[in-house]
């Protein structure tokens, strides 16, 4: 777009089709206006659209920061399980261990993980803030299991590689 369609000397460029690149510099400068037109409408339409919902009183609208619709969370259906812990690590001060499995991991749960796409997310978004996790933990050899609460702080600079000091894996 802009790239110089003449010499130094000022004549046209003899290796290009100067007509043709104008008319394609103008459709694209007039589509790039299109678009700014429609997205503004769109904005506007979105607006007036959750001002209207907000009026009517109605809760489980898409939310204005692009929040979707919560699904409701599945109560004690793990989505993951932690492979290893770094010693040191936040994870492990924490108190995770291996084979914990992961149920909930601050808002990520079975029914919104995304193959662990959101549980990056999280750890991302929370950098430096502690997270509340509940992990599945076999506690004895005779199949018992304990429903376990932890808090983790994923950080950097701690010693280790990522933020978190341990590695998941999907169920």
């Amino acid at each position: 777009m802009n790239t110089p369609l003449i010499t130094p000397d000022g004549f046209p460029r003899s290796d290009i089709d100067v007509a043709q690149v104008r008319i394609t510099r103008t459709r694209i400068i007039r589509l790039r206006n299109d678009l700014k037109s429609v997205m503004s409408r769109i904005e506007t339409a979105l607006y007036e659209h959750h001002a209207h919902l907000r009026e009517r009183g109605s809760v489980s609208a898409i939310g204005l920061a692009g929040d979707v619709e919560r699904k409701p969370e599945p109560n004690g259906i793990a989505f993951a399980v932690v492979n290893t812990v770094v010693q040191r690590s936040p994870a492990h001060e924490a108190g995770l261990i291996k084979g914990d499995k992961i149920v909930k991991f601050g808002s990520v749960h079975a029914g919104n993980h995304q193959k662990l796409a959101r549980l990056a997310t999280v750890v991302q978004e929370n950098e430096n803030s502690p997270i509340e996790i509940t992990v599945i933990r076999d506690i004895d050899e005779a199949q018992a299991r304990a429903e376990v609460n932890l808090i983790l702080t994923p950080r950097q600079g701690w010693g280790g590689r990522g933020m978190l000091g341990c590695h998941i894996l999907p169920l």
